[in-house]
């Protein structure tokens, strides 16, 4: 793959040596802070059994999978599951009695790709809790119905939705969306103009050294 420098150069030939990288470091760090920052909102995720179907009785991995809505991995985040018996009354309801199941943090084994170890209970329905602890002192919770009956589990999707902590209201999400592109792209412009600048300086200076003196005065 082209480095970024030299893909920055064929767009923008008027950047001196080293400006291309400058620009491209700028504009990373620029969105990095927007993927940082992206975290409190919405997250899609999925779990799955390995094996599966699950052996009562048995120890399984359970694999979780969590995405924001522009389907980026999302990193670092701090999980533990829950499994209660009986399902939940309604969407997001809060279960109640003791869990069955209960898990230290998940482990994160690849971008956005969490993983832990239960001791698989006996067949029947249950309520799977999915706590994200990321921020402190805030958790955002998804309940959903699984079923053990024997049968291979696949997929199980789950919402989680954000929390209190970064942008929530409507003019926060217009900062994010437009607000961080446009200082994006006013970074790289400005980088660029200095850019040139600094070349056409270094040009002027580079022929003005390069005339032969002027002839002495008879």
């Amino acid at each position: 793959m082209r480095p970024a420098g030299a893909r920055l150069r064929r767009l923008w030939p008027s950047l001196a040596p080293g400006a291309a990288t400058r620009v491209s470091v700028a504009l990373a760090l620029t969105l990095s802070v927007s993927v940082a920052l992206a975290h409190p909102m919405l997250v899609i995720g999925e779990v799955r059994f390995l094996p599966d179907p699950p052996v009562p009785g048995r120890s399984a991995s359970v694999v979780l999978n969590l995405q924001d809505t522009s389907l980026t991995e999302v990193e670092d985040a701090v999980v533990f599951l829950e499994l209660r018996e009986g399902v939940p009354a309604a969407e997001n309801d809060q279960p109640r009695g003791e869990p069955v199941v209960s898990t230290d943090r998940l482990e994160e084994t690849a971008p956005g790709v969490y993983e832990t170890t239960i001791a698989v209970p006996a067949l029947g329905d249950y309520t799977l809790s999915i706590r994200d602890r990321t921020y402190r002192q805030e958790e955002a919770v998804a309940n959903v119905e699984l079923v053990l009956d024997g049968e291979p589990v696949d997929f199980v999707p789950f919402v989680l939705p954000p929390t209190a902590t970064g942008p929530t209201s409507l003019g926060s999400w217009l900062v994010w969306l437009v607000g961080v592109p446009l200082l994006a792209g006013v970074i790289v412009t400005v980088l660029v103009l200095r850019s040139g600048r600094d070349a056409k300086a270094a040009d002027e200076t580079g022929a003005a050294a390069a005339e032969p003196p002027g002839e002495p005065e008879g």
